[in-house]
């Protein structure tokens, strides 16, 4: 007989199961082989109890599922299979009514398991349950009373037991669940509490009218719901709000440990640390990160074999290759090393390798003693080392307050003509980067919807504004410069990184979102404006309004709350004052000199 039909026999004679806990509609997890439905007869005050199983996706997650809409949920055996059988449960008493059971079996360790690991009856099982063993545990033992208490802030505890019916002693070390009536089980069944849900924690959190107010209802909605990632990065968001990242590390602590082997946690308390200036901490996290994808998550191009991987060795007269490592704006950042592996560290070679398009910008820049393409791997020299370029700051201490100076280190390749049309020297000249690459995870908040977020911008006197856009929005920039006299697109002329060098080292100052433009205008030591959303990238750290990084760079942040145009109205009055600061001679000056 099955677990499910077992369990009903029993609970048909249990008052407790028949008049409270298996009764309204409720939800039968996993349950498609042996379906809770099939003794509704014995249980009249149950009304439905729909099957969800893994076919419909994961169990664990629930999407789709409403939250407070079933008054029961039961699940026999199913917790076993979860990779996370703690924020399985927590997510199955999302599922419940205020008032609502959830009424779960787990297999006994021992009576079942035999004691045992893994299950020798089960491979599915991913892991055991036992009830307040204080020893012997199984390598993924869980406590019931444990598993309990940490719902406790949602739920009550009604009923603990362990289930031996019909167990025979004598026959210990055979599955006595294949047949016959024993369960071999824990049954367990919480009643749901009635507190606010975790949406209406988090708005509470959102309309907090001081940081005290916000942080404390943050902490207790991620104690409410600490299986939860969206209360983990919702929190977050608050603790930046009110300008106290510092409150989210034992945040990311706390959501690393209870959604243990997850990836986002873990990448989101690295990127947190790294944000925070912990960056050999946080890049060495993130190289145990990223370790187990191997290289194909990192790069288009192998890793040369027989080559040693850099881990902080001594480079004194030694030769490294900084090898190739995800996007454009990635690999202009990190270029910054070359100059540092030798002057720091006393590396006597260093070869960068880069993505094709920016091999005629670094071999102009003269960073690296030797540059191979991506497309020309084949050909890299001998060298002692290798490394990723994220690599390299968990082995080489950095602090961020005191970066060696590096800046600038590219440099606009001599005979790339600029092809920004010519403008009058008493005015100022104004890159435009409105968009980056669609297909970026947060591209979303990073790019601007429309170029019209900047009119207030462009209605400026005294300025010529070039649009150095390519790709998405480029058909927007080319409108622009058909209707605006002070408005030109050259990124449509704009074939190489090379060009795009050329043309900011013609410009004043390069206004953009988090594209590699911004990277390139940095590097080169331009002055270039960032503007970005509330939560951004991790070189931009959490609430400076400057770049360590980029000494000429000024960051504009999106305010929590507020649209762009917070941004720009910021922008143009630093844009008025920054165009009355620089007299028309050192305009023509800084023109003459290139940069």
């Amino acid at each position: 007989m099955k677990e499910t039909s077992k369990a009903s026999l029993r609970r048909s004679r249990d008052p407790s199961f028949v008049q409270r806990y298996l009764v309204g509609d409720g939800l039968d997890i996993g349950g498609k082989d042996d379906p809770l439905t099939q003794h509704m007869a014995s249980f009249p005050l149950m009304r439905s109890a729909a099957v969800r199983d893994a076919s419909q996706g994961s169990v664990t997650a629930m999407d789709g599922v409403p939250d407070a809409r079933y008054d029961f949920v039961h699940a026999s055996h199913i917790l076993a299979e979860q990779d996370n059988p703690h924020k399985a449960l927590a997510r199955w008493l999302d599922l419940l009514k205020p008032g609502g059971h959830a009424v779960i079996t787990v297999p006994d360790e021992d009576l079942y398991g035999k004691g045992d690991w893994p299950s020798r009856f089960n491979r599915n099982h991913k892991a055991s349950f036992t009830i307040c063993k204080p020893a012997h545990k199984l390598p993924r033992s869980i406590d019931v009373l444990e598993l309990v208490s940490a719902m406790s802030n949602v739920a009550q505890c009604e009923r603990v037991t362990l289930l031996r019916d019909h167990y025979d002693d004598q026959r210990h070390s055979v599955d006595q669940t294949d047949k016959g009536f024993a369960e071999c089980a824990i049954e367990i069944v919480l009643r749901k509490r009635d507190v606010p849900t975790a949406r209406a924690m988090l708005e509470t959190a959102a309309q907090a009218r001081s940081a005290g107010q916000g942080i404390a209802a943050c902490k207790d909605a991620a104690r409410t719901y600490p299986y939860r990632f969206d209360v983990y990065h919702r929190a977050m968001l608050e603790f930046l709000r009110w300008e106290v990242p510092h409150e989210a590390d034992a945040l990311w602590d706390e959501c690393a440990k209870r959604l243990a082997g997850e990836h986002p946690p873990q990448l989101y308390k690295v990127l947190h640390a790294i944000s925070r200036g912990k960056l050999q901490e946080g890049f060495a996290m993130r190289e145990a990160l990223m370790a187990p994808f191997g290289w194909r998550r990192r790069t288009t191009v192998q890793p040369p074999h027989g080559v040693a991987q850099w881990t902080g060795q001594p480079l004194n007269g030694k030769s490294i290759a900084i090898w190739s490592e995800f996007g454009l704006g990635d690999e202009i950042f990190f270029l910054r090393f070359a100059r540092i592996f030798r002057e720091r560290c006393g590396a006597q070679k260093v070869v960068v390798v880069c993505q094709a398009p920016l091999a005629e910008l670094y071999e102009a820049s003269g960073e690296a003693d030797e540059v191979v393409s991506v497309e020309n791997v084949a050909k890299l020299p001998h060298v002692d080392f290798w490394v990723f370029p994220h690599a390299i700051p968990a082995w080489l201490k950095l602090d961020l307050e005191a970066l060696p100076s590096t800046t600038p280190y590219l440099r606009a390749p001599e005979g790339v003509p600029s092809k920004l049309p010519a403008a009058a020297h008493d005015k100022l000249k104004v890159g435009i980067v409105f968009k980056g690459n669609p297909t970026h995870e947060n591209d979303r908040h990073r790019s601007l919807p429309s170029l019209a977020v900047l009119d207030d911008v462009f209605k400026l006197e005294g300025m010529e504004f070039y649009s150095l856009q390519k790709g998405a929005g480029a058909d927007e920039a080319a409108r622009y410069a058909s209707e605006r006299p002070n408005f030109h697109d050259v990124g449509v002329a704009l074939e190489t990184m090379a060009e795009t060098a050329s043309a900011i080292a013609s410009l004043d100052l390069v206004l953009t979102v988090d594209t590699s433009v911004a990277h390139v205008a940095g590097a080169m030591g331009k002055p270039v404006w960032l503007m970005l959303p509330c939560y951004g990238d991790w070189r931009w750290h959490y609430t400076r309004e400057d770049s360590p990084w980029y000494p000429s760079m000024r960051l504009f942040r999106r305010r929590f709350g507020a649209d762009w145009s917070e941004v720009v109205a910021r922008m143009v009055g630093h844009l008025q004052q920054f165009r009355f600061s620089m007299p028309a001679r050192l305009l023509a000056n800084a023109r003459a000199s290139g940069i």
